[in-house]
C-alpha cells in the first residue's frame, strides 16, 4: 500500500478535535474516572508516550507482557459437584472437551476440618464443594484423569496442607514420579482469614506452616505450586483495582518472607507461589491490571535480589463472583466473555471462567460447556493464544498500565506503613476501606453511574428461560457413618511433633494409611484464631432483593406488581421515555403496561381506571404542551391514581406536572433502590433488608 490513509483529508491540530469533543465548553476535562482516581483520556498522542520502549519484550523482565510469548494460556475449570462420581465424569468431561487444568474446591465440611458425626459436618456436607474427606474419595474424583498431563488445583481454605496430603498421596498412589507431577496446592492462609474469619492456628503460625510448605514442595515436587495469592475475597468485599494490586503484592510478600524463612532462595519460593486476580467486564482496565501486577512483582523480587530471568511468578485469572448476577444469568455469558478477553490479552498464564448459571444452582453441562468453550473460542479460534500483547505500545494502554502500577504501589505501601497484609487485616485498615470502596461502588450502581445490563437496567421480566439444579447431597448423606466405620488411625499424633521441613511427607505417608482430611487438620491445629470476616457485596444483590420480594409477593398469592405508563401523543413522540420508564420500573420486577397511542387525555384516564392500576407514570413527547400534560396529571388523579410520576422530558413539561400535581419526577441520576423500594411499598410488596 502506497498510499496514506489520510490522503485527501485536512489535518486537524488537537486544538480543533478538543474544540469539536467538548463543543467549546472550558469546564470539561476530557476525560473519563474509571475508577478511584484512575483516569482516561478521550484522546492519546504521541505527547502521551512515557518511554520509547515501555513494556519490554514478551517473556523479559519486568514481564509487563506476560512470560507464555507464544504459548497458550491455561485454561482452568473448577468443580463444585458435591456427588463424588458425577464430578468425576464432569472432569473428564470437561478435560475431553478443551480444558486442561482442573480445580478442586472441597466442600465445606472439608474446608472447616468439621469431624464426621458431629452437627457441623452433616450441615457443611456437600455444601458448596465436592464431598472429599479422605484418598478414597479424592481418588474417586480423580479416576482416569491423566495426571501427568493435566494439573490440579486445590481449594480447600484453612485445609489446603491436609488436603496437600491427599493430592501428594494419590499420586505416589498412581505411579506419578514427583517431577512430573503438575498442580498447585493453594494455601492461601491469609485470603482464608479474610473469608471466614478464622484459623485453625495463629496467623504466624500460618505463615510459617506456608512457608515450611512452599519449601517442602519445593524439595519434593518440582513443578508444584504450594501457596496462593488469591484476590478474589477482596474484590467481592469492594476492592478497587489499585487496591487489589496492592493486597495481592502486600500478601505475596507475606509469603515471599514466610518460604525464605523457611529456607527458600527468594527466586524459588517466586516458584511456589501464584496470583490469582479477579477479573470483570472493564476490558482495558483489566487488561492493564494484569500487565501491572507483573511489573509490581518484578519490582519486589529485584530488590529481593532475584536475577532477572526469575523475577515472576505464574499468574491466574478467575472471572469475577461480584458480576456475576442470578436474575437474567444469561447476561453473565457476555460478562465473562469480556473478562476472558481482557485477561488473556493481559497476559495471563491461566483463566477460569465461571458458569453463568453458577449463582442459580449447581452449573449444568450447558454452563460448563460455554464456560470451557468460551476460552477455546478465544485462544483457539481466536488465535489469542498466539499473540503476545497486543496493548503493547498503545498510548493509552501503556499510561493506564502506569498508573495502575503507581497506585497499586502507593497501596502496596500504605498496607507495608501499617505493619503488612497481616497486620492491616488484624487493625481493620483492609476491612474498613474495602467497605468503604463497595458502598462508592453500591452507590453508583444504584444511580446507574455503573451499568450492569439486566440488572440494574434493560431488565428481564417472567421466564428467563433456565432451569436451576439444586446440588445432590443424598449422594453423600451416609458419609459420616461409613467414614466413622473405620478403625481409630495410630500414628496421627506424628504429624503436630514432625519437623517443619518434614511435615507434607508425614502427612502424605497418613493419608496413604487412611488418614481423613479433619483428622489431619485436627493434628496440625493449635488454637483457633478469628476476627471479623470481610463482608462481601455482589453488584446485583440490592436489586435481587427488590425481584425476589416482587416475585415472592405474587407466588404468595398478592397480585403481580404493575405500574400504567400514560403515553402521550404519537409512538414516534414517546417511544424512548417510554423504553426508559420500562427498563427502570421493571428493574424493580414491576410489570409496566404501556398504553400506546391514545386519543386525549380522557381516553388515558379511562384506560388507566378500567385496568385497575394504582400507580401511574406519565411519558410525554416533547412535542406536548404543558397545559396538556398539567391535564392529563388532574385525570388520571381524578379517576384514581394513588401516585404520579412524571418521565423526565422537558424542564416546562416537568414543571407543569409538578404543579398539577404530580408525586414524583424521576429521570437518570435519582437513586433506583430508595425510588424503587418504595414504588413497590405502595403496590403491598415489602422488601425485606
Amino acid at each position: 500500500m502506497t498510499e496514506s490513509l489520510a490522503d485527501g483529508f485536512d489535518a486537524v491540530s488537537f486544538e480543533q478535535w478538543s474544540e469539536a469533543a467538548t463543543k467549546g465548553d472550558e469546564n470539561v476535562a476530557m476525560m473519563t474516572l474509571l475508577e478511584n482516581g484512575v483516569e482516561a483520556k478521550w484522546l492519546y498522542t504521541p505527547e502521551d508516550e512515557i518511554a520509547p520502549d515501555p513494556a519490554g519484550l514478551p517473556g523479559k523482565a519486568p514481564f509487563i507482557r506476560g512470560t507464555r510469548a507464544g504459548r497458550p494460556w491455561q485454561i482452568r475449570q473448577e468443580q463444585t459437584n458435591p456427588d463424588r462420581a458425577r464430578a468425576n465424569a464432569e472432569i473428564l468431561e470437561d478435560l475431553n472437551g478443551g480444558v486442561t487444568e482442573v480445580t478442586l474446591r472441597f466442600d465445606r465440611a472439608s474446608r472447616e476440618g468439621f469431624a464426621p458425626g458431629s452437627p457441623e459436618f452433616d450441615a457443611a456436607r456437600g455444601d458448596d464443594g465436592i464431598a472429599i474427606s479422605n484418598l478414597d474419595h479424592l481418588s474417586q474424583v480423580l479416576e482416569g484423569v491423566f495426571l501427568d498431563m493435566a494439573g490440579v488445583a486445590l481449594e480447600a481454605g484453612a485445609s489446603a496442607p491436609a488436603a496437600a496430603a491427599l493430592l501428594a498421596a494419590h499420586w505416589r498412589e498412581n505411579g506419578v514420579a514427583p517431577e512430573a507431577a503438575l498442580g498447585s496446592f493453594r494455601y492461601d492462609p491469609l485470603g482464608t482469614l479474610a473469608r471466614t474469619g478464622s484459623l485453625p492456628c495463629s496467623p504466624e503460625e500460618a505463615l510459617a506452616a506456608a512457608g515450611a510448605l512452599a519449601a517442602e514442595t519445593a524439595r519434593d515436587w518440582s513443578n508444584v505450586r504450594a501457596l496462593a495469592v488469591d484476590t478474589d475475597i477482596y474484590a467481592e468485599a469492594g476492592a478497587a483495582t489499585a487496591w487489589e494490586l496492592g493486597i495481592a503484592i502486600a500478601t505475596g510478600v507475606e509469603y515471599l518472607r514466610a518460604a525464605v524463612a523457611g529456607g527458600l532462595e527468594p527466586a524459588e519460593a517466586a516458584a511456589r507461589i501464584e496470583f490469582t486476580l479477579s477479573v470483570g467486564p472493564d476490558q482495558f482496565l483489566e487488561m492493564a491490571k494484569f500487565r501491572a501486577i507483573r511489573r509490581l512483582w518484578a519490582r519486589v523480587l529485584e530488590e529481593s535480589g532475584v536475577e532477572e530471568a526469575a523475577r515472576h511468578s505464574p499468574t491466574y485469572a478467575k472471572t469475577s463472583a461480584r458480576m456475576i448476577s442470578a436474575v437474567d444469568p444469561w447476561v453473565n455469558m457476555l460478562r465473562v466473555t469480556t473478562a476472558a478477553f481482557a485477561a488473556s490479552t493481559g497476559g495471563c498464564d491461566g483463566v477460569s471462567v465461571t458458569p453463568f448459571d453458577r449463582m442459580i444452582g449447581q452449573p449444568d453441562s450447558l454452563g460448563r460447556r460455554i464456560a470451557r468453550n468460551t476460552q477455546i473460542i478465544l485462544r483457539d479460534e481466536s488465535s489469542l493464544g498466539r499473540i503476545a500483547d497486543p496493548l503493547a505500545g498503545s498510548w493509552y494502554g501503556e499510561e493506564l498500565t502506569d498508573e495502575l502500577a503507581k497506585a497499586g504501589w502507593e497501596r502496596f505501601r500504605e498496607i507495608e506503613r501499617e505493619g503488612g497484609a497481616l497486620a492491616a487485616l488484624r487493625s481493620g485498615l483492609i476491612a474498613t476501606t474495602l467497605a468503604g470502596l463497595a458502598d462508592e461502588r453500591e452507590d453508583d450502581l444504584s444511580h446507574r453511574r455503573r451499568v450492569m445490563t439486566g440488572v440494574n437496567e434493560f431488565p428481564l421480566l417472567g421466564d428467563d428461560g433456565t432451569d436451576p439444579v439444586a446440588p445432590d447431597r443424598s449422594k453423600v448423606a451416609g458419609d459420616a457413618k461409613r467414614l466413622n466405620e473405620r478403625p481409630p488411625l495410630s500414628g496421627l499424633e506424628k504429624l503436630g511433633s514432625a519437623a517443619p521441613g518434614d511435615r507434607l511427607a508425614t502427612a502424605i505417608s497418613l493419608a496413604a494409611s487412611g488418614a481423613r482430611i479433619d483428622e489431619l487438620d485436627a493434628a496440625l491445629a493449635t488454637e483457633i484464631f478469628s476476627l471479623p470476616a470481610l463482608n462481601l457485596r455482589h453488584d446485583s444483590t440490592p436489586f435481587e432483593k427488590l425481584r425476589r420480594a416482587a416475585s415472592e409477593h405474587e407466588q404468595n398469592g398478592g397480585e403481580r406488581p404493575q405500574i400504567y405508563l400514560a403515553c402521550m401523543g404519537s409512538i414516534a413522540s414517546h417511544v424512548n421515555y417510554a423504553n426508559w420508564a420500562k427498563s427502570f420500573f421493571e428493574v424493580a420486577g414491576v410489570e409496566t403496561v404501556p398504553s400506546g397511542a391514545l386519543d386525549g387525555n380522557e381516553g388515558q384516564a379511562k384506560t388507566f381506571g378500567d385496568g385497575g392500576f394504582e400507580l401511574v407514570a406519565i411519558c410525554a413527547g416533547k412535542n406536548q404542551t404543558p397545559e396538556d400534560v398539567a391535564d392529563l396529571v388532574v385525570r388520571l388523579r381524578e379517576a384514581g391514581a394513588k401516585y404520579i410520576y412524571m418521565v423526565n422530558t422537558t424542564p416546562e413539561l416537568n414543571e407543569a406536572a409538578m404543579n398539577a400535581g404530580a408525586d414524583e419526577l424521576v429521570k437518570n441520576g435519582v437513586n433506583l433502590i430508595e425510588v424503587l423500594t418504595a414504588t413497590l411499598g405502595r403496590l403491598g410488596v415489602e422488601v425485606k433488608s
